[in-house]
């Protein structure tokens, strides 16, 4: 009997010791589990203040830009692209102006300017020569096809459901609905193009790199001769230097000074950044933003680690 007794004791003692270490273990797990849940609240709480940080810092860049507009000679940076950087502490702004005038107007270029932009990704002539005679029938208000280009049927063959707009394009972002657009062409080109400008020229004083090489007669060394040459010209305050080859078909110097655009880049590091872009139009010699929004999409654009500048501010 009192075998049984204490075997019957025993099992019960080990029953509650299993149970004890079963809840010692529950506990355990519930602690780590609020540990790394307040370890999480914590950096996500870090990460939401280091976005509204870096937001601020991409704002203050456009704000740079806009003030940066108003100034005289010198002081006033050549709009053609190249890139400012400006330390706040911990955060980094990179700021880039461009004067629309250097761009090629998606609406009004000739044919021989959008192939020779589009000549610097596509080496095919048949392809390429397709893609200008489709961009051309988007932008015509007629619904006759060009040779190779592409109206309503050719979109309806490819599996499209709707043909070309038949009229100016809105925005640069319609190109990639472009019959024959793909996204890395779009991602090489969208840059160097506009729907700003309304002529047929570029302005030679702040194209960027791709827009002189689609000139023709235009060569890597004697672009990237000219564009030291021109920043070195306005740094002296001096005339900007004749062009190295002869395009004086596609020059227009008329619409300088009046529409640009600003993209701001603010990062905070290890992980955090903002990416902005911002339309200005100057009227009365007084700048203001039209259009302000976040880039989320930036393939193709320079990374503000390597597309240079200059170190305005510590």
């Amino acid at each position: 009997m009192r075998c049984e007794q204490w075997a019957s004791e025993s099992r019960q003692r080990a029953l509650v010791l299993v149970s004890v270490l079963w809840v010692l273990l529950l506990l355990s797990l519930l602690v780590t589990n609020l540990s790394l849940s307040a370890r999480s609240f914590a950096r996500q709480a870090q990460n939401a203040e280091q976005a509204v940080r870096a937001s601020e810092a991409a704002d203050s860049g456009i704000v740079w830009a806009l003030w940066n507009l108003q100034q005289s000679g010198v002081r006033q940076w050549l709009a053609d692209g190249s890139g400012h950087r400006l330390a706040l502490a911990d955060t980094h702004v990179w700021v880039a102006l461009q004067d629309e005038s250097g761009k090629v107007d998606l609406n009004y270029a000739p044919t021989e300017l959008l192939d020779g932009l589009l000549a610097l990704v596509i080496e095919d002539d048949t392809r390429r020569e397709a893609l200008v005679a489709a961009i051309e029938d988007w932008r015509d208000a007629d619904d006759l096809v060009r040779l190779n280009g592409a109206e309503e049927s050719e979109y309806l063959a490819a599996g499209r459901s709707t043909g070309p707009a038949n009229r100016e394009f809105y925005d640069v972002e319609e190109l990639s609905q472009v019959l024959g657009m793909t996204p890395d062409i779009y991602d090489r080109v969208r840059w160097s193009l506009t729907v700003n400008n309304g002529t047929r020229g570029i302005n030679p004083q702040f194209a960027p790199a791709d827009v002189l090489m689609a000139l023709p007669g235009a060569s890597l060394v004697t672009v990237e001769q000219f564009i030291e040459d021109r920043r070195q010209a306005w740094e002296d305050e001096q005339p900007m230097p004749a062009m190295p080859f002869d395009a004086s078909l596609y020059i227009e110097t008329g619409r300088a000074g009046i529409e640009y655009s600003v993209q701001s880049w603010a990062s905070i590091k290890p992980w955090t950044e903002v990416r902005q872009q911002a339309l200005i139009t100057v009227r009365g010699g007084f700048p203001a933003v039209r259009q302000q929004r976040v880039l989320f999409d930036t393939a193709g654009l320079p990374q503000a680690d390597s597309a240079g500048g200059t170190d305005d501010e510590q």
